[in-house]
């Protein structure tokens, strides 16, 4: 009975230092970084338990490999996110170039109002005057309907039915512009003649000389009218029927040449 408790005390002491020594050989599981998801942190915690210290320098690699092709890691580049900004950012427009833009709102406002109606292409296409002495000046510009931009694909579309601006039929708008008096040093009183869609309307107007050369003066206005006035869209309360305000707002910033 001795000799068998002996045997037995002498086999634990022989396997003890054994399972010491294998735990200590096992790794610890690798911490998660933030430069990596959860994903790749558990793989390289698998590939670290499985092939030591040696494995995750190269699972380090394969998994910075990986990344730099993710967006997740393109995010999380310095690097990356500065080019994907560059990319992105859009060029800012010149506050002195020629535009006119038409301001809308919706019956039941919403966050994007007003919305930016602008049109791409317009002409100045007679101009009488002294650009050192504007008043008794005369002009007429023509806005190409069709060239509208939103920002919307969709809406552009729409604004070109018969519904609203009808543009295959009514492709131009007329602004004659005569009667101008000085108000004050560089604003003056006009009165506008809009021709479109087969109706005639005068709108009396301001706008303000901003520039002025030998040759030409470029000018700034902001004009309100009626989109029934031209029979734009439906004269109705209910935002179903009529989803656009009546009341519009066109901007206008142009440059005129005496012709």
């Amino acid at each position: 009975m001795n000799s068998f408790k002996l045997f037995v005390l002498a086999t634990a002491l022989a396997v003890a230092p054994a399972c010491k020594k294998k735990e200590a050989s096992v790794p610890p599981p690798a911490a998660d970084t933030a430069g990596s998801g959860s994903g790749s942190g558990a793989m390289a915690g698998s590939a670290m338990a499985g092939s030591g210290s040696a494995m995750a320098g190269s699972d380090t690699a394969g998994s910075g490999s990986a990344m730099a092709g993710s967006g997740s890691a393109m995010a999380g580049s310095d690097a990356g996110s500065a080019a994907m900004a560059g990319s992105a950012a859009a060029p800012a427009a010149d506050p002195d170039a020629d535009s006119i833009v038409v301001l809308a709102k919706h019956v039941e406002v919403k966050d994007t109002d007003p919305v930016q109606v602008r049109f791409e292409r317009f002409k100045v296409v007679k101009a009488d005057f002294d650009p050192k002495k504007v008043e008794g000046g005369k002009a007429t510009i023509e806005i190409d309907t069709t060239s509208l931009k939103s920002g919307s694909d969709k809406r552009d579309g729409h604004l070109q039915t018969p519904d609203y601006l009808d543009t295959a039929k009514f492709a131009t708008v007329t602004i004659n512009v005569d009667k101008v008096k000085k108000k004050a040093d560089k604003t003056y009183a006009a009165e506008a003649t809009v021709k479109f869609r087969d109706v005639t309307k005068k709108y009396p107007v301001t706008f303000d000389v901003v520039d002025q050369k030998d040759d030409s003066i470029r000018i700034k206005s902001e004009v309100a009218f009626s989109r029934l006035d031209f029979k734009v869209g439906k004269d109705s309360k209910d935002p179903k029927v009529a989803p656009v305000q009546p009341e519009l707002v066109m901007q206008l910033q142009l440059t005129l040449k005496k012709t």
